[in-house]
Formats: C-alpha cells, structure tokens, sequence
C-alpha cells in the first residue's frame, strides 16, 4: 500500500510539472507573435514617423493565422490586439489565450510611447 502511495504521489507532481512545462511552451508563440509585432512596428515607425493603427498597415502574419478586423488578428493560441491610446507616436498590443484550466486568460502585452 505504501508502494501504491510513493508511486501515487510522484506520479501527481511530475504530470503538475509537465502541465505547467506545457503551458510555457504554449506561451512561446505570444513571446515570438509579439516580437514580430514589434519589428514590424518599429519597420512601420521608420518609414512613416508614426506607428501603425492596424493590421493591414503592417507586415505581420503569423502562421496559420488570420486577420479578424483591422485591429485584431487570431493566430493558432493567441488573440493579438492594436490600439494606439496615446496618439499615433504610440501603440499598445495585446496577446490573450486561455493555455490552462484556470478562469484567467493569458496575457502579454506589449507598447511603446515615443516623446520626440
């Protein structure tokens, strides 16, 4: 029974640890949507001395991913979001998923104010 048990509970936290070992992969495609995001911006910032208002100003395309309207854009897990809530040398960006079994969404974030 005692064997049962050791075997029980090791068995509890190593599928606790592969769950959350899961869920940072799952995180991985929100880090690398968002830094596109952010090169794509900074391209945009470059060229035109603002940064973009929406996804079809910019060059960004994820794979297996779609545009829903002009500010939203649905990859394979995350939901990104574009606004620019201090004026056009500003942009705020948003990356929501929901990668476990918890109420609360997932979310990165992502801006940059320029003051120049």
């Amino acid at each position: 029974m005692g064997v049962l048990a050791l075997i029980g509970l090791l068995a509890a936290i190593a599928v606790n640890t592969f769950v959350g070992q899961l869920v940072l992969a799952k995180r991985v495609e929100g880090v690398v949507g968002l830094e596109m995001l952010w090169k794509a911006q900074l391209s945009y910032y470059g060229q035109n001395s603002r940064y973009a208002a929406s996804f079809q100003d910019l060059e960004f395309e994820i794979t297996g991913g779609r545009m829903i309207d002009a500010t939203t854009y649905k990859g394979n897990r995350y939901t990104y979001q574009l606004s620019q809530p201090w004026g056009a040398t500003s942009f705020y960006a948003m990356a929501t998923a929901q990668l476990d079994a918890d109420p609360w969404p997932d979310i990165l974030e992502l801006y940059d104010l320029r003051t120049e």
